[in-house]
Order: C-alpha cells, then sequence, then structure tokens
C-alpha cells in the first residue's frame, strides 16, 4: 500500500512549514501557505493536501516562476500533488484559500527520492498517486517477449470491504473491449455465417434506408456515419448511470433525421455501432452475446475469468468497485455505462489479458486473416488512413509497431498496448474515474528502453523556451483573449490569458491549465500533447492559428464577440422541442444572460462564443447554435457534442 518511506532532507524556506511534514502533522488554521523546498534536478515528489474546513488551490513553481502544476479540484478532502523535477533549484507549493477566509487544512509529504532508474521502482513511482487504503486503485502488469514480467498493484479495489487491488482482481476494461467485439464477428465471418461487407440491414432489417449501405465493417472502424448514442442521451437529458436497453441503440438510428456523414467519410468515434452489432451476433446465432464470444474467444484462448456484463448491475463476482471523487471529498460508488455490451462491458484480468495478447502471436482463434483483418487500417474515401483497424487503434512507439486502445467506462479505466515486433506489451486497469491512461506508453518506454527509439528531443535551440520564455511580452499581449477551435464540424470555446507574464490556456468548464511558450508563435501543453501555432499579421495582431492534440489538428480564429442587451437576449427566450429526442428545453434570460433549463437538470447558465452561438460547461452542451429565419427571428438552435452533432430543435 501506501510508502511509509520518511523523506530525505529538504531544505525549508517556508517559515510556517516542516521539511517532510508526517501524514499524521496536526492541522493548521490559516489561509494559505507557501512551502519551498530545494531540490535536486531528476526529483520525484509527492504530498498530499487535506482540506479539512475550506477549499484550497495549491500552485507549483519552479525556480524560474514557471508554474509546473495547479491543483483545484475539489472543494473538501484529499488534493494530491505530484510533479518531477527537469532542474536543481527552489520549488514552491503554494496553498490558497479560494474564498481568502481562514480554514483548517493539513499538507503532508509523502515522497521525495530521485526519479528512479529501475522500471520496477519507477513503476511504482507513476502508480503511487492512487496508492493508499482510502482511494480506488490500479493494476499495471508488463509482458516482455510473451511472458507476463511484472504485476504492480496499488490501492483498493473495494473500499467498503478493506479489499486491495490483487492479481486476480477482474476489472471492466471498457472500450478495450472492442477489439473482443470484433473478433466476435470475424468468427462468424471465418464460419462464413455473414460478411463484415453486408448491409448492415440484411441482419437488422429495421434501421432506416440512408441511401447508400452501411456495414458490419464501418461500425466496427468508426466510419459508419450513425449518431453517438452515449452523447445523444446526455442531450436527452439522461446522465451516464441512467438505464436504457441495447435495444434503444436501433431506436437513436432510426430517429436519426440523416447520417451526419457519407459512410467511410468520416471517422467519429462511435458506441452505437459496436452495440448494434452485439445485436447482430445475437440473431445471427441465436445465442446470448456473452455466450457467443465465451464460447467462442473467451473458452478457447483459456480466458476463464472473463466475461461479458449483459445487464447494468449484474453481479461480477471478484471484481473491482467503480469509483468516483466526490467534490467534497471521499468518493462514491458508480454504476457501469448502461448497454454497454459490445460496446465495452468486458471484465477481465491481467493474466486473461495476457492469454489474448499471445493470441496476436499465435492466433489460436481467428487464425491469422483475422488478425490481419483487425490490424489493417481503415483508409477513407479521401485516400486518408484512419489509424484504426477492427476495434482496434494502430500506431506506432519508438519506431515499433503498436496495437492499443484505451478504455474508460463511468469510473473504471484500462489500456492495453501491444507491440508485435518485440512480442511484448502493457496492461493497465483501474476502478479509479482520475487514473491516467496515459501511462501506457510511458509503462512501455521504460521497460522497453533498449527496443526503442528515444522520444524526440527539442527540434532546434532557438525554439527552447529561456528562463523568461522565447516569447515576447508584445506577443503574449497580442494572443491573449478568446478564441475558437473548429475541428469535426464542431466549435470549441477557448480563452487565453496572462498571468504575471505566464500564458494560461483554458477551456469552458475546465481549470486553466500553463501553457510553455517554444517561440514567438506557439505554447504547448506538454502533458496534454497539445500545441497552439498563433499566426502573427504584419502589423502584429494575431487573430488565426492552428492547433494540434494526439495527431488531430484544429483551426483557430479569434471569436468575435457580441454586446448582448437584454432586449437582443430575449430574443433567444422560449421553449424547444427536439422531434429527434422527444425532448423539451426552455431558454431564459435570467440574471443579464441566457439559462437553458431541462426537466431533471441543474440549469445551465449559456456563454456567448460568437454570433448566435453559445456554450455551457456541462459535456453534453458544447456547442449551441441558433437559428433564424429571413425575418431575423429565432426557429431553433442545433446541439453538438462532439461525436453527436447537429441535432435540432425547434422553436414553439
Amino acid at each position: 500500500m501506501r510508502s511509509t518511506a520518511t523523506c530525505p532532507p529538504l531544505v525549508l524556506l517556508a517559515a510556517l512549514a516542516a521539511a517532510c511534514a508526517a501524514p499524521d502533522s496536526p492541522p493548521m488554521q490559516s489561509n494559505g501557505q507557501t512551502h519551498a523546498f530545494e531540490l535536486d534536478a531528476e526529483t520525484f515528489f509527492l504530498a498530499e493536501l487535506d482540506q479539512i474546513s475550506n477549499d484550497f488551490a495549491v500552485t507549483v513553481t519552479g525556480p524560474d516562476g514557471q508554474v509546473l502544476r495547479e491543483v483545484d479540484g475539489r472543494t473538501g478532502g484529499i488534493e494530491t500533488i505530484w510533479f518531477e523535477t527537469e532542474t536543481a533549484g527552489t520549488y514552491e507549493v503554494n496553498i490558497a484559500a479560494n474564498d481568502d477566509e481562514v480554514g483548517e487544512f493539513r499538507f503532508s509529504v509523502l515522497r521525495s527520492e530521485p526519479v528512479a532508474t529501475d522500471p520496477a521502482r519507477r513503476l511504482d513511482q507513476l502508480m503511487s498517486p492512487w496508492d493508499g487504503d482510502d482511494r480506488g486503485g490500479a493494476i499495471a502488469a508488463v509482458v516482455d517477449n510473451g511472458e507476463l514480467v511484472h504485476v504492480h498493484t496499488v490501492g483498493m479495489a473495494n473500499l467498503s470491504h478493506g479489499i486491495p487491488w490483487q492479481r486476480g482482481t477482474i476489472s471492466n476494461i471498457g472500450s478495450v473491449s472492442k477489439q473482443f467485439t470484433a473478433m466476435g464477428l470475424l468468427v462468424l465471418e471465418g464460419r462464413g455465417d455473414i460478411s463484415l461487407d453486408d448491409d448492415i440491414r440484411e441482419h437488422i432489417p429495421e434501421l432506416p434506408d440512408f441511401g447508400e449501405p452501411v456495414t458490419p465493417r464501418q461500425l466496427l472502424n468508426h466510419t459508419s456515419g450513425y449518431r453517438e448514442i452515449y452523447n445523444l442521451m446526455r442531450i436527452a437529458g439522461f446522465g451516464g448511470e441512467d438505464t436504457f436497453s441495447r435495444e434503444h441503440a436501433i431506436t437513436v438510428v432510426q430517429r436519426q433525421p440523416e447520417l451526419q456523414n457519407r459512410p467511410h467519410t468520416e471517422w467519429n468515434y462511435n458506441n452505437t455501432g459496436f452495440i448494434l452489432l452485439s445485436l447482430l451476433v445475437e440473431r445471427v446465432t441465436g445465442q446470448s452475446f456473452a455466450d457467443h464470444l465465451r464460447e467462442s474467444v473467451f473458452e478457447p484462448l483459456g480466458m476463464h475469468d472473463t466475461r461479458m456484463k449483459m445487464v447494468q448491475g449484474e453481479l461480477i463476482p471478484g471484481s473491482a468497485q467503480g469509483y468516483a471523487p466526490l467534490e467534497e471529498g471521499g468518493y462514491r460508488t458508480t454504476r457501469d455505462l448502461p448497454a454497454s455490451a459490445g460496446a465495452g462491458g468486458v471484465y477481465t484480468t491481467v493474466d486473461d489479458l495476457h492469454r489474448w495478447l499471445m493470441n496476436f502471436r499465435e492466433p489460436a482463434v481467428g487464425g491469422a486473416e483475422a488478425i490481419g483483418a483487425m490490424t489493417t487500417t481503415a483508409v477513407l474515401e479521401s485516400g486518408d488512413s484512419t489509424g484504426y483497424g477492427l476495434g482496434l487503434g494502430l500506431g506506432e512507439l519508438g519506431g515499433r509497431t503498436l496495437y492499443s486502445h484505451t478504455g474508460g467506462d463511468v469510473s473504471h479505466r484500462a489500456y492495453l498496448g501491444y507491440l508485435p515486433e518485440l512480442e511484448s506489451g502493457v496492461i493497465l486497469m483501474s476502478n479509479h474515474a482520475g487514473f491516467d491512461l496515459g501511462l501506457g506508453p510511458r509503462v512501455a518506454r521504460l521497460f522497453f528502453a533498449d527496443e526503442l527509439e528515444p522520444e524526440e528531443e527539442e527540434e532546434a535551440e532557438a525554439d527552447e523556451p529561456d528562463a523568461e520564455g522565447s516569447m515576447s511580452d508584445e506577443r503574449k499581449e497580442a494572443i491573449a483573449g478568446d478564441w475558437l477551435l473548429e475541428v469535426q464540424g464542431l466549435t470549441i470555446p477557448m480563452t487565453v490569458s496572462l498571468d504575471d507574464g505566464d500564458v494560461y490556456i483554458e477551456f469552458t468548464g475546465l481549470d486553466r491549465t500553463a501553457a510553455q511558450p517554444t517561440s514567438d508563435s506557439t505554447v504547448t501543453i506538454a502533458a496534454a500533447d497539445a500545441t497552439f501555432t498563433f499566426r502573427a499579421e504584419p502589423d502584429g495582431s494575431v487573430n488565426s492559428g492552428v492547433a494540434a492534440q494526439g495527431g488531430i489538428e484544429m483551426t483557430m480564429r479569434r471569436a468575435e464577440r457580441t454586446d448582448l442587451t437584454e432586449d437582443g437576449l430575449r430574443g433567444y427566450a422560449g421553449r424547444y422541442f427536439s422531434e429527434e429526442l422527444e425532448t423539451f428545453m426552455r431558454i431564459a434570460v435570467e440574471d443579464g444572460g441566457l439559462v437553458l433549463h431541462q426537466l431533471g437538470q441543474t440549469p445551465q447558465p449559456l456563454s456567448h462564443v460568437s454570433g448566435d452561438n453559445f456554450s455551457a460547461e456541462e459535456f453534453h452542451l458544447n456547442e449551441i447554435a441558433f437559428q433564424r429565419a429571413g425575418d431575423g427571428g429565432v426557429t431553433g438552435f442545433t446541439v453538438s457534442n462532439g461525436r453527436t452533432r447537429g441535432v435540432l430543435f425547434e422553436k414553439m
């Protein structure tokens, strides 16, 4: 469980703090304090702030004054603070009450030690934020040259009964399940029962005809054009744990007025299709989807502790309970997503996932032809590769081929990555909603460093930030303000702000994040693998640019704000109805702004983006675009939230 090792000596510069506060140190009454530590380069630092009677924010700054980390996720309870140093010097941990009122808190340094070079010890450091008997935990496993060589567990599988994570703990792997659905379909194709290039309506004839066929292959590689069911249900007012049936996926498509895009012209991650495929399997085989996978995939591979969960709330013996952090501290238990079988729903162990990975090496199930189909990227009509096969992400790591997928249910998290040229891989599973799946590739680099190319160094010395940052103050002033990012038909508001010369980027509903200037035109958020490039005009103004994250490129433009009078706002007010969702929304003018009301939901203030476009902090209201008639009157609006776009609400 949590390490009890004492901290190495630290030089404390703040008068109010101890050099290494013990976890049982007495709480302090204050509106904040600053702890300063002289740390060597390559130091791993882990601490906790227990907010006993107030809400505190934590800011970590490095020797050059650059903000390394901001932590303010909870109004009470424990905030975990960790960072790693690049250079030696003074690092400050500033604790400040959000309301500047005196409150009670306890600050404890848990680890301050050299960044480990041994892979197993380094993995222990990376997993330590989820270690403890008071939180959901995780398991990490490493497969090397076909053998399961290392397993590391932290935290609790069940808080109510005090059960820690163990090697045999069974856990929900979310969308990592999609590759098993793909194999289940490929087994049927191998038997001659179906073709992945059939029209899906041959098997589910009640699905509508949108003018050209949608095939199981397109459903497996996310190019069908169907609406994403979970995003759509959020727009309808359903919460993530509210119940509906798998058959509702058919209803979603039936009520969809048209495809979001023509089949095979756009990649858009889509759970609807995988749920439909589970129904297809049942109609073709005459058995439950769970039984088909058990008999055709799991049992032949010896995956005896693996099963498909078919019903929300179904009892899975020996499984990890999912936990979501509460804002005020502590955790709540969560239910799994409803109707997820096919898109998710697999419960398994690290040993069974090891057996599955070995099927990529020696395909006992499906044969080489099925593995080849799964690991061949889809190519769009435009000729662009999607980097996704059949239920499986296809990429590279350190110059090596990588098959991988992440998974996230309401609280469960999972990562499965396989390097076929090394016959090696990484398995991560967690029941903590805040677990970081970005650890997957990092763990692979730890254990297979000798077989992988090193990560790219900074391209040019001129682009490297110096102590003051390599972006001029004039350029920082020029990029500050409100921006719009556009990708896949969605407009995302973004704000660039300055604080004591530092650049911050903030998205609606999320905390602002420090961005590091890397040239006079670019800033990056390394932890998010995001780069923002701003285009300067000859007069020095900046009105456009490009953002890139995870291989996805987005255009950026200035948000054109319009001062909206109360009379202007009243033009948007009214009741609106979506025939597709059979759902009402009401827009009202309250306290000088627009507020959206929906039955059973918390009222949502709308933020003006530009023109007739608004957004809300809630996930399911990323963009609300009002529509007008020829006379200028508002007739309705469309709602978009990434995977689902353009859902129409007409004014009553």
